[in-house]
């Protein structure tokens, strides 16, 4: 499987686990907005690049809702963590390419950790 398959996007479905499937691709390429009722999605331990700005939940008003746990970990994604992923219960993204000053997050170190430049509580402060 190279791609997140097109019926995906079905209103129906509430868990997403695609772990270790072979996705190559890029988030953008992803139409998550007719997806509505996603509570869980487990995409790890892919090759799915990207930036992850599209989770920015506070744009994606019926997901936020729903959306509880997310598994990015293991992957090729970058960019910047957005404050709104805040509202998730569980979240992953170890071992990315993600930078930048995490916002105050409740999350514990481990589910940042091995990603380029992330920095601030919980991981070591930011370099100045």
């Amino acid at each position: 499987m190279k791609t997140i398959p097109k019926w995906i996007s079905s209103p129906e479905i509430y868990s997403l686990i695609l772990v270790k499937c072979g996705i190559n691709m890029s988030l953008d390429n992803w139409k998550q907005k007719r997806i509505k009722s996603l509570s869980y999605i487990d995409l790890s331990e892919n090759e799915i690049s990207g930036s992850p700005a599209w989770f920015d939940l506070g744009k994606l008003k019926s997901f936020s809702k729903t959306l509880k746990t997310l598994d990015l970990s293991r992957n090729l994604v970058f960019g910047r963590v957005s404050e709104t992923v805040a509202g998730v219960k569980k979240i992953n993204l170890r071992q990315n390419h993600l930078c930048g000053k995490l916002r105050v997050t409740k999350f514990q170190a481990s589910v940042f950790t091995s990603n380029d430049c992330l920095c601030s509580s919980p991981l070591p402060p930011c370099k100045t």
